[in-house]
């Protein structure tokens, strides 16, 4: 059993530096492009995921993609500083916020904003008694948000981060962290 774990931790070690590599490359390649337009992406509101792939204490750093509202594939990446998971409340203190979105069609553009010191908290929605998977709701509001053509527009994010658990030689061990939710602009 101990061998299928580590295989297993291994292929999602692997995925989730896939999806951080995919996100950078995008979010470069969108940077370093002119724009082709003079307004902001069509898109809104994008529905992401992504998996959490450093992390300390008090810092979770995450990487996945996404889809707008109005098309278009988002790949993005988010460093969120916040108080120890368990603090009461749990503020999120600031990090940063980045997106590259490619279409609807051939257009490239992007998205960059930080997180609002104290505008938003990590709220537990199930600790995982007994080694159980456990679940987070990850909310902030977004400020200095800007397109290659727009700045100081504003934004919310919402993400409920699972942190997956298993119990290995006696102690309960976190294998894998993914977020789910949503992230909306104001351009």
């Amino acid at each position: 059993m101990a061998s299928n774990f580590g295989r297993c931790s291994a292929v999602l070690a692997v995925d989730a530096m896939r999806t951080l590599r995919l996100s950078l490359l995008a979010l470069a390649a969108a940077l370093a492009l002119p724009a082709a337009a003079s307004s902001a992406p069509p898109s809104t509101s994008f529905a992401i995921v992504g998996y959490e792939y450093a992390f300390t204490s008090t810092v979770g750093s995450f990487a996945g993609n996404g889809s707008g509202n109005e098309g278009g594939t988002a790949y993005w990446n988010a460093t969120v500083k916040h108080d120890r998971l368990g603090s009461n409340p749990t503020y999120v203190n600031g990090g940063s916020f980045a997106m590259a979105i490619r279409g609807p069609g051939s257009s490239v553009d992007a998205v960059v904003g930080t997180f609002t010191h104290h505008g938003g908290k990590i709220t537990a929605l199930d600790r995982g008694a007994n080694c159980t998977n456990q679940k987070y709701l990850v909310a902030d509001t977004l400020k200095a948000v800007s397109t290659p053509t727009t700045s100081n527009g504003s934004g919310n994010f919402s993400v409920t981060l699972t942190h997956y658990r298993h119990r290995l030689l006696g102690r309960c061990v976190a294998y894998k962290a993914r977020v789910s939710g949503q992230v909306s602009f104001t351009y």
